[in-house]
């Protein structure tokens, strides 16, 4: 099972939107997924992307002019600096924590156990109040 997701720990309701896969993901995903399931904003939207192989095919890179038209601009961390990443510290706690069984009778089960694994950290993100400290940039 692999999933694709965003995350915003700093909006002023914090969002994480996460779609699983049963298959290995291909460029053609995140395309689709960048295109598609980001939500629309009136300011560009910066995404900030690993170096795997999907995130620095060819067809994601002739996709950057395309995507900067739509306010959508890709961000890539240095190579082997995943704790930069502040997604990977969610994936973790999903993988970990909020998804409690560690085996699956089908794919279907699976599935729904990342669906809910997500949604479940989803629930937990709070909403930063004018009183809060927002951490710094």
């Amino acid at each position: 099972m692999n999933a694709l997701a965003t995350y915003e720990p700093f909006a002023p309701s914090p969002r994480l939107d996460a779609v699983p896969f049963e298959r290995t993901l291909t460029s053609d995903d995140l395309l689709a997924y960048l295109r598609e399931r980001l939500p629309a904003a009136e300011v560009p939207r910066v995404v900030v992307l690993d170096n795997a192989g999907i995130h620095t095919s060819k067809a994601v890179r002739s996709a950057r002019p395309g995507l900067a038209k739509l306010g959508v601009f890709l961000y890539y961390l240095p190579p082997y600096s995943p704790e930069l990443n502040r997604i990977e510290a969610v994936f973790k706690q999903v993988k970990h924590h909020e998804i409690t069984t560690r085996s699956h009778a089908s794919r279907a089960e699976l599935r729904a156990a990342v669906e809910s694994g997500f949604a479940s950290f989803s629930r937990k993100l709070s909403t930063k109040g004018e009183d809060q400290p927002r951490l710094a940039a």
